[in-house]
């Protein structure tokens, strides 16, 4: 973990003062949660499967519910 130096409004500083200490969390964890929930983070490998597998199903079958050939497939 890096340290960072934020420069913002005394007031701007005092109502995030607050707002931590009403969420329960020191200054430094409020600033990085809500830095987080802007920019987002990374997602691992099994986060990124789980939402592609959650996606839209592709339905290949033909009008009878029959799946496609080989051949048909790499038919040129």
């Amino acid at each position: 973990m890096k340290n960072v130096t934020v420069t913002m409004d005394d007031t701007l500083l005092q109502r995030a003062r607050v707002a931590a200490a009403r969420d329960g969390k020191s200054l430094s964890r409020f600033i990085a949660e809500t830095v987080e929930q802007r920019v987002g983070r990374p997602m691992t490998q099994l986060e990124a499967i789980e939402r592609f597998l959650a996606g839209p199903s592709m339905n290949l079958t033909d009008e009878n519910g029959k799946a496609p050939s080989r051949d048909r497939l790499y038919d040129d």
